[in-house]
């Protein structure tokens, strides 16, 4: 009797894991990768391309359903944003203190749930903490997730505001020139 018991265990337990996998994956810049952050002024708006990071993505999943986000992980350089114009990327690197705190970094708290928002594509909220110039905070990031060759592409946008991570918008032309205050990051990330 004993070993009958033993024996249905072993196979509710192999039937529960039937179909399930977990990918640990990875995206790099190049390719159709990209952060886009977005900004205004008093004069026109601006964008700035973030030219290195890393990023490191966890998945589960059950017969090709996506299931849960296990952990997200992000590492921008600073210095490695690129406006195009050398003056306005300066006076950014001095606004975050670039040289003090090299790197903004995320990193998920607690795993995420996803819905299936459409065919292929997976939508959830990831939690997280955002550090930008030594200044934390609990973000919540909306993100979608669809299949693409042999990874998942991720998407998502933020908006924060520079000054809650004690970044006063940077200035040019002797203040004649005034950022504002919110910005607006934009991901699109093939992880594979």
């Amino acid at each position: 009797m004993k070993v009958s018991k033993l024996v249905f265990a072993v196979l509710m337990l192999c039937s529960l894991t039937v179909g399930y996998s977990q990918f640990q994956l990875k995206a790099v810049p190049g390719g159709e990768n990209s952060i886009l952050i977005e900004g205004t002024s008093n004069i026109h708006d601006w964008e700035i391309d973030v030219e290195d990071f890393t990023s490191q993505l966890s998945l589960s999943s059950q017969e090709e359903n996506l299931q849960v986000v296990e952990s997200l992980s992000l590492s921008i350089p600073v210095k490695s944003f690129s406006s195009g114009k050398s003056k306005m990327d300066k006076n950014t690197y001095k606004a975050m203190d670039a040289d003090a705190h090299e790197s903004i970094r995320f990193q998920s708290t607690s795993t995420s749930q996803l819905k299936q928002e459409s065919a292929g594509v997976f939508e959830g909220i990831i939690q997280g903490n955002l550090t930008i110039s030594g200044t934390s905070q609990t973000v919540e990031i909306p993100v979608s997730l669809s299949k693409k060759g042999n990874g998942f592409v991720l998407k998502a946008e933020h908006n924060l505001k520079m000054q809650d991570y004690g970044i006063e918008p940077p200035t040019a032309l002797f203040g004649t020139i005034t950022t504002g205050e919110d910005v607006n990051i934009i991901f699109n990330l093939l992880h594979k």
